[in-house]
C-alpha cells in the first residue's frame, strides 16, 4: 500500500516538473502586461444613418470577457456581420451578399521578436458574380508584452482565469488634446442618464465634429459625425440590455459554410511596406 502511495506521488510530481515550466513562463509573462479586466456585458440596437440618403439599423453585443459582435442592416436589407473573439483567438465575418463565414486565426506572439502574420481570401459573389477580395494583417509584439488585435498571446487563459471583475467608470470626461471640447451636460436617452460631449478638430481641408453622448458605463447611446460641410452621419440607440449575450451571438447563423483562414507570418518589412497583401486591412477600430 505505501509502495502504491509513494508512486503516486512520485507521478504527480513528474507531471508538475512536466508543466512547470509552461506555468512560470505565464506567471513571468504577465507581470510584464496590463491585468485583463472583465468587462460590463449589453446588446444594444442603433437606429444609425451614414448618409441622408443610407438608413440602416446597427446591433452591437459584448460579453464580460471581450467578444464582439457588430451586424449592420441596409434600409435594403443588406446584411454584414463581424465578430472579434479573443477568447478563441479568431475573427468572423459574414453578410448576405454569400452563404460563407470566415474565420481568421489569430497570429501566435513569438518570444523574444516582433513577428507580422497575414491571410487573404477570394471568391465569386453569390448575387453579382464579381470576385471579392479582402485581407487580414496583424503586427505582434514580442511574447509577454501586451498585445494589439489579431495576435493571441499563448498565455492569454491563464491571464483571462485571473481576470479582474468589471468597474464602472463614471460618465466620460469630456476633453480632446486633438482639437477643443464642449461639455454638453446631462441628458437621457431611452430613460438612461448619459453625459454628452462635442469635440471639434482640424480634418485636412475641414473641420470634423463629433457629438457623443455616453452612460456611466462609457457605452455611447447617441452619436452625430460631420466633416466641414458634408453629409451628417448619426446613431441613436432604440434599446438596450445589460444581460450576458449568448454565446450563439458570437457565432455565424445556421445555414453559413465555415471556410477556416489560418494566418501566416511574413517578413514585417514586406507587410509594413504592403508588398505582401494587395487587400485593405481589417481592424477593430473600422469595424466598430
Amino acid at each position: 500500500m505505501k509502495r502504491l502511495c509513494y508512486l503516486a506521488i512520485a507521478v504527480l510530481g513528474a507531471l508538475a516538473l512536466q508543466t512547470s515550466p509552461q506555468a512560470q513562463e505565464c506567471s513571468s509573462a504577465s507581470l510584464r502586461q496590463r491585468p485583463l479586466q472583465l468587462g460590463w456585458p449589453y446588446t444594444a440596437q442603433f437606429r444609425a444613418r451614414q448618409r441622408p440618403s443610407i438608413e440602416g439599423l446597427e446591433i452591437v453585443a459584448e460579453d464580460a470577457q471581450g467578444r464582439f459582435f457588430h451586424r449592420y442592416t441596409t434600409a435594403a436589407g443588406n446584411v454584414s456581420s463581424t465578430v472579434y473573439d479573443p477568447v478563441a483567438a479568431q475573427e468572423i465575418w459574414w453578410d448576405s451578399g454569400s452563404t460563407t463565414a470566415k474565420v481568421v486565426k489569430y497570429g501566435t506572439p513569438a518570444a523574444g521578436r516582433r513577428t507580422c502574420w497575414q491571410s487573404s481570401w477570394s471568391e465569386r459573389s453569390e448575387i453579382t458574380g464579381r470576385i471579392l477580395k479582402d485581407g487580414y494583417q496583424a503586427f505582434c509584439a514580442p511574447a509577454g508584452h501586451d498585445q494589439p488585435w489579431g495576435c493571441h498571446d499563448a498565455c492569454y487563459a491563464e491571464r483571462l482565469a485571473k481576470a479582474l471583475p468589471p468597474e464602472k467608470k463614471g460618465f466620460p470626461k469630456c476633453e480632446f488634446p486633438g482639437g477643443s471640447a464642449e461639455d454638453l451636460g446631462m441628458s437621457t436617452i431611452q430613460g438612461i442618464e448619459v453625459h454628452g460631449c462635442r469635440t471639434t478638430r482640424p480634418f485636412q481641408e475641414a473641420t470634423g465634429v463629433q457629438e457623443t453622448w455616453a452612460d456611466e458605463y462609457g457605452l455611447i447611446l447617441r452619436q452625430v459625425d460631420q466633416v466641414g460641410n458634408g453629409p451628417v452621419g448619426s446613431k441613436e440607440l432604440i434599446s438596450l440590455s445589460r444581460d450576458e449575450p449568448d454565446l450563439s451571438t458570437f457565432q455565424p447563423p445556421k445555414g453559413y459554410k465555415v471556410v477556416t483562414l489560418e494566418m501566416e507570418e511574413v517578413p514585417c518589412e514586406a507587410a509594413e511596406h504592403g508588398s505582401v497583401v494587395s487587400v485593405p486591412m481589417k481592424s477593430p477600430t473600422e469595424q466598430k
